[in-house]
């Protein structure tokens, strides 16, 4: 640690030179906040830290790269993924009634694009004249094209006990020290050139020695091209794969129930390159989409898309040859990409997975279809266990899943969804719709039917719980505005499981629904106040003979949130969160937090800072609160809290150069109803956790300019 820390202020001194302090600050404080919201917006229906990489990177391009509403591709105005495919279509239609449009002032004029839409995603669009597209030069790539170096380094300041040799033990359970490192190397031209390469070393895996002497434990590596005659992208590397509404196939984040409701259709992006760390949900080979018009004209609105994945992946080995020691069978496959443990260890990269498989989609003016298929083959069959809930889970060495999926415009409706199914003839459905009733007033609908018999590895579309499998459901959400400045959206979700679940020993029902109500003013305050319940069935508790009982358990929170704007470098975030949780088996639990976030950006230091203070109080871990937190660029966190106590964190970031950037995280969990925090290897003798992260990032041009 002490090692570490020299060689950052080592590298800040020989960066920062004697113009140090009388350098200003450099950095775009209103992209962060921008960029920040827009991530806190999403993750609030999210009760798990997830890695939004390839959004922060999406946004951080538009926002230096402003979409021109003019000759915008409905494929990047969904990857901003607050706009409906109404109000996409709507732009489209407007440029094409009334021509380009003359100004950024004009935009209110498009129906549904109302005062949030200018107050959150209006920085990343712009409206200028319409450029012819200039032709590639291998000079302009290498002069123009920027470079991203980025490094970190993050620690709990406090002893765990499995870093700590207990007694009787040779060593102790984590082989590796505590730190995590992780660095990333990036060069981007416009959206047409990518490569790079990341590396991670988890808390607790060992680094350049012992069962790593490559050095990290994952490594991640790509080059992909975009728009380059026929081929519409290249990826080789990794990447990751999204097509339909995610039933046959889809590869990384996809997001579910959110207060936005008419945005429950799903955004495809095809193929893209890889760059986050989560070790199991990309692929790594070579995937490509070709516009078929090179063949013949009439093939111009059809484009294909092939990829070949292979790649070893964790498993849990279910029974071994005794002679061989190579494994027969595996019973479960593990996600966390930890290897920090002897058991870990052996654990690792115990399978290989090959991915096969394709997309065709065609475009008309007003319509899209597609077809995809997926063959999943593993070098050793997948065996689980023999429970009742396992009866018709996947079973075997290699699956595959053919489906179609469809999107249709008619004036103010639109109509999407898929349909997939399974080798085993297992059947799944999705289908939904959009409709403008008013200018004021919008409906969004989604029936879902996912059999039992369904079985997909694959797939990622939206539900209510993690799956494609077992489940039926119909969620219907509104959008309203009965007064100017106010908007009241929501959504009710009942869903049904036909066939028992891990958790739930009987075929079984549940409900859930979203109320929100935002008052938005002027640019300087936001207030919204929601209510949110789900009714949800469960195994009973207790019952240690005779069958299984299943209850239904109520939890309600509700939430007051407001953000004002004190100044252009001052801005104050309020929030108050109350969650109560009701069930047959057990006490009735209640929880709450209160939290203060300041945001201080100073204009005329190369300075940003933020920080919280939150209090919290849960009766029990079912009454826990989640709660956003800002972090260092790239890097999220949402964690969730149970118990009484306080919750403290500062985040200070230094524009040092034009084009080297410092990040400082600090922050602090402190329990008054414990004097140990969480349990077996992660636990800390004591009542108060410290976390850091350091972040380093630096960026150039070949020709100098940031």
């Amino acid at each position: 640690m002490r090692r570490f820390l020299c060689f950052i202020l080592w590298v800040l001194l020989l960066a920062s030179g004697p113009q140090l302090l009388a350098q200003s600050g450099s950095g775009d404080p209103k992209k962060e906040n921008l960029i920040e919201r827009l991530i806190e917006t999403i993750t609030e229906q999210s009760d798990a830290e997830i890695d939004y990489t390839e959004f922060v990177e999406d946004l951080n391009f538009f926002y230096d790269n402003p979409i021109n509403l003019n000759n915008a591709k409905p494929e990047d105005l969904r990857k901003l993924l607050l706009l409906s495919e109404l109000q996409i279509q709507n732009l489209a239609t407007y440029r094409r009634l009334y021509g380009d449009l003359l100004s950024i002032y004009e935009v209110p004029l498009i129906k549904g694009w109302d005062q949030e839409i200018l107050y959150s995603i209006m920085p990343f669009l712009t409206v200028a004249p319409v450029i012819q597209k200039q032709p590639l030069k291998f000079k302009n790539v290498l002069k123009y094209g920027k470079h991203e170096l980025i490094g970190r380094y993050y620690d709990v300041l406090e002893p765990q006990q499995g870093y700590i040799t207990q007694p009787g033990d040779s060593m102790p359970d984590y082989l590796g020290p505590s730190y995590q490192v992780f660095t990333r190397y990036r060069f981007k031209y416009k959206d047409r050139i990518s490569i790079g390469f990341t590396a991670e070393k988890d808390r607790g895996e060992e680094w350049f020695g012992g069962s790593q002497p490559q050095g990290f434990d994952f490594y991640s590596a790509h080059l992909m091209l975009k728009d380059f005659g026929p081929l519409k992208t290249l990826v080789i590397g990794d990447f990751q794969t999204q097509f339909g509404q995610g039933l046959t196939l889809w590869n990384g984040i996809g997001f579910r129930k959110t207060a936005y409701a008419m945005n429950i259709k799903r955004n495809a992006v095809g193929i893209r390159a890889y760059t986050a760390t989560n070790q199991f949900t990309f692929n790594r080979g070579i995937a490509a989409t070709l516009n078929m018009g090179f063949i013949a004209k009439a093939l111009k609105n059809l484009d294909a898309s092939a990829f070949a994945s292979h790649k070893p992946i964790d498993g849990n080995i279910g029974e071994l040859d005794t002679l061989t020691g190579e494994a027969l069978e595996v019973s479960s496959f593990l996600l966390s990409g930890m290897h920090r443990t002897v058991s870990e260890l052996a654990k690792k990269n115990t399978i290989d997975e090959t991915v096969l498989g394709g997309n065709l989609t065609f475009r008309g003016k007003t319509f899209k279809v597609g077809a995809t298929a997926v063959h999943t083959q593993f070098s050793t069959p997948f065996s689980p266990s023999d429970q009742l809930y396992n009866k018709y889970r996947f079973a075997g060495d290699r699956l595959t899943n053919i489906g179609m999926d469809y999107d249709w415009l008619v004036r103010k409706l639109h109509v999407f969804g898929e349909f997939s199914m399974s080798d085993n003839g297992g059947l799944a459905m999705l289908h939904g719709m959009q409709i403008s009733l008013h200018s004021n007033l919008n409906f969004s609908a989604l029936y879902r039917n996912f059999s039992k018999e369904y079985q997909n590895l694959k797939s990622n579309a939206v539900s209510d719980r993690f799956g494609t499998q077992n489940e039926e459901g119909l969620y219907v959400g509104f959008e309203a505005s009965p007064f100017k400045k106010v908007k009241v959206q929501g959504y009710v979700d009942l869903f049904a499981y036909p066939w028992v679940r891990s958790n739930i020993a009987y075929p079984s029902k549940g409900y859930e629904y979203l109320v929100q109500a935002s008052f938005i003013p002027n640019r300087n305050f936001e207030m919204y106040v929601r209510f949110r319940h789900q009714n949800r069935p469960e195994n009973a508790t207790g019952i240690e003979t005779g069958p299984a009982e299943v209850i239904h358990f109520q939890r309600n929170n509700y939430r007051w949130n407001a953000t004002v704007r004190v100044s252009k470098e001052l801005q104050l975030r309020n929030r108050l969160e109350w969650v109560t949780v009701s069930r047959p088996d057990k006490p009735f639990e209640m929880g709450f937090m209160v939290y203060q976030d300041v945001i201080y950006k100073p204009l005329k230091l190369p300075l940003d800072f933020s920080g919280r203070i939150g209090l919290f109080s849960t009766q029990g871990s079912e009454a826990r609160v989640y709660a956003y937190e800002n972090d260092v660029l790239y890097s999220f966190t949402v964690p969730g809290f149970s118990g009484t106590g306080m919750r403290t964190y500062l985040n200070i970031k230094w524009e040092v150069r034009s084009n080297l950037t410092l990040w400082l995280r600090w922050s602090q969990t402190y329990y008054s109803d414990r004097s140990a925090i969480s349990s077996g290897a992660e636990e800390i003798d004591g009542d108060t956790r410290n976390d850091l992260r350091i972040q380093l990032r630096y960026t150039f041009r070949a020709a100098g300019k940031r």
